[in-house]
């Protein structure tokens, strides 16, 4: 087998081994139902909590298909406002890529000699690796919440927490919860999908600027 079929099969035993870990993980359905007047009070004080603390970091593991195509790997995201810095380290290759976005456009290093860079993230990824990633509305569905500028969908699970999120064409589900990170309740695995594309995130671990790190907690 040449190199080339060599890294296309280690990252497609990859990517097969993170989505079947996460399936481990999750529920085979989700029972959904509308928010009741106090879920959705509840819901719109997590965002005003949040929204005071733009500065974020979470670590984890992430898979992403786009219906031929996945990878997969372990992350760490930092997140100051709309400000993003992302590593993603391939577990197979031991690779690792670099994502930095901010006002003045957005860098991508470690998969060629020099960084390249473009006006905004989403083109960037796009361009670089077939992801098509909504970069923008990422940022507030992997803390649970609707992104703002666009209708959004909401229903509630059993424990009264979000639990699919349908948004600008994507369905996103909250299959698990941290719910004793501070300063509330956090997101644990996410499956986020737009037909032929997929995102999953486990995150293990988050913590807020000026706030202790919590202890990770498995789903």
């Amino acid at each position: 087998m040449s190199a080339r079929g060599t890294q296309r099969a280690a990252r497609g035993l990859a990517a097969a081994a993170l989505a079947a870990l996460l399936a481990a993980c999750a529920p085979a359905t989700l029972p959904l139902r509308p928010g009741t007047a106090a879920q959705i009070r509840a819901q719109a004080q997590r965002a005003q909590v949040l929204a005071r603390l733009p500065v974020w970091h979470a670590s984890g593991r992430i898979g992403v298909h786009d219906g031929t195509h996945g990878g997969s790997g372990g992350f760490d995201w930092s997140q100051d406002g709309a400000a993003i810095d992302f590593t993603l380290r391939a577990p197979i290759t031991g690779r690792s890529f670099r994502l930095t976005s901010g006002p003045d456009g957005a860098c991508l290093s470690g998969l060629k000699p020099q960084p390249v860079c473009a006006f905004d993230a989403a083109s960037l990824l796009r361009a670089e690796l077939g992801w098509e990633l909504p970069l923008a509305d990422l940022r507030d569905w992997v803390l649970g919440m609707a992104a703002a500028g666009s209708p959004a969908r909401l229903a509630y699970g059993a424990d009264g927490l979000p639990a699919q999120l349908s948004q600008d064409g994507w369905v996103v589900q909250y299959r698990s919860w941290h719910l004793r990170t501070r300063p509330v309740a956090l997101p644990a695995l996410i499956v986020a999908r737009r037909k032929p594309y997929s995102v999953r995130l486990y995150v293990e671990r988050w913590r807020f600027e000026g706030l202790p790190a919590p202890a990770a907690s498995a789903p």
